[in-house]
């Protein structure tokens, strides 16, 4: 049974590339949410590898002058900075 409804925010450029794509494997968006949603549970996890091989661990004096930097924003920085972190393309 079909109860729920997922909201998300994403480019748009994106969303038109996905649709497009789903459309000629013949499958709706809402489809593809459903697979997408059952392959996080059959892998408990996301369905593909996130990597990121290049960037060093960040150390506790690091770890606490980003938090004192993050501190110091505005509402609206964090605003800002919250909006492009949705802006994924995978």
């Amino acid at each position: 049974m079909k109860d729920s409804i997922v909201t998300a925010r994403i480019d748009s450029n994106l969303k038109k590339e996905a649709e497009s794509t789903l459309k000629k494997i013949g499958l709706s968006n809402s489809t593809a949410i459903g697979l997408f949603y059952n392959s996080v549970i059959l892998n408990k996890g996301l369905p593909f590898r996130l990597r990121v091989d290049s960037v060093p661990p960040v150390g506790d004096t690091e770890q606490k002058d980003i938090e004192k930097i993050l501190k110091k924003r505005t509402k609206a920085d964090r605003i800002i900075s919250h909006s492009e972190e949705l802006n994924l393309t995978i």
